[in-house]
């Protein structure tokens, strides 16, 4: 499925030239940060291109969660170079303990909105089932499965995910979270996580406002 047909279809119907789509990685995990990223495209450029190379590489695009690793590193690297504007933004775990997950996400969203308009390049924003408080309801569209929908959200998952993979990595080379296994799992709630956790308690990077961390920590404060 080629998902720069529904970009073009909001070019031609509502003339939005600047369309953007916001995605996030990690809001389910129990450790590390939630990433966020929006990326922007020129659909007056998507309109006229014809280079049968990025065209080729524009059709690989689609949810992360569907791609290789090594296509997702390939085509991250494609949209930083190919989009008009690229933004992450990333939130701490100690941030999202102090605004829960919903605020957390929704000033991740923003951030990213704002920069964008700041660079004069958004006239429109799409983001995968979430309504951004704080933006025009006119000028954000929320869709179902928006990452299998949109080009410009689906681009945002890869590189959301790219970015965050490849920290989550980093950070289990350092020595406190070894034990963790971080490079494996990206702090997801995995079962062999959750048995490290139980064994071994808690690091630095977790969630503590997140089940089943939240509990256990609960019960440990009674002991």
């Amino acid at each position: 499925m080629n998902l720069m047909n529904f970009e073009l279809q909001i070019y031609q119907s509502k003339n939005h030239r600047f369309v953007g789509g916001i995605d996030e990685v990690g809001r389910g995990c129990l450790a590390g940060p939630l990433v966020t990223a929006i990326v922007v495209y020129d659909l007056e450029k998507l309109k006229n291109l014809s280079e049968v190379k990025i065209l080729k590489k524009i059709n690989q695009i689609k949810d992360s969660k569907k791609l290789l690793e090594n296509k997702r590193e390939e085509l991250s690297l494609f949209i930083h170079e190919f989009a008009d504007f690229v933004h992450i933004n990333e939130v701490s775990n100690v941030d999202i303990d102090k605004l829960l997950i919903s605020k957390s996400t929704n000033n991740s969203f923003l951030e990213n909105y704002n920069q964008a308009k700041q660079k004069g390049l958004l006239d429109f924003v799409l983001t995968d089932a979430f309504k951004i408080k704080g933006v025009d309801e006119n000028l954000q569209e929320s869709l179902i499965k928006g990452d299998n929908t949109s080009l410009s959200i689906a681009s945002a998952s890869i590189v959301a995910k790219v970015y965050r993979d490849n920290l989550m990595k980093k950070l289990a080379e350092k020595d406190e979270f070894k034990i963790y296994e971080f490079e494996k799992h990206k702090g997801y709630g995995t079962a062999a996580h959750l048995d490290v956790i139980k064994k071994s308690g808690i690091s630095t990077l977790h969630r503590k406002s997140f089940e089943p961390i939240k509990s256990m920590l609960k019960i440990s404060s009674w002991l």
